[in-house]
């Protein structure tokens, strides 16, 4: 469904969106409220960019749901390899 630059772009924001999180937690670990919530309206930006993706490829003809499938499979690839 997704072509191969696609798919790439996608990993990418994926990866970013976990590297955000993680991010947060040193934030807030260390009590940096300000670098948190920084970071939290870049993951923010980061997943609503995720949607627009998303809906901009239902509205081309493809599948709701199968892109929403495919997104989750590339979240639970992204998570396995970063954890």
């Amino acid at each position: 469904m997704m072509d191969r630059l696609q798919r790439l772009i996608a990993t990418r924001r994926t990866l970013e969106i976990l590297a955000a999180g993680t991010s947060i937690q040193i934030c807030m670990a260390i009590g940096d409220r300000n670098g948190a919530e920084r970071y939290l309206r870049e993951q923010n930006t980061l997943i609503a960019a995720r949607f627009v993706h998303m809906e901009w490829l239902a509205d081309q003809g493809h599948s709701y749901s199968e892109i929403a499938d495919e997104m989750k499979a590339m979240q639970a690839e992204a998570r396995k390899a970063v954890m």
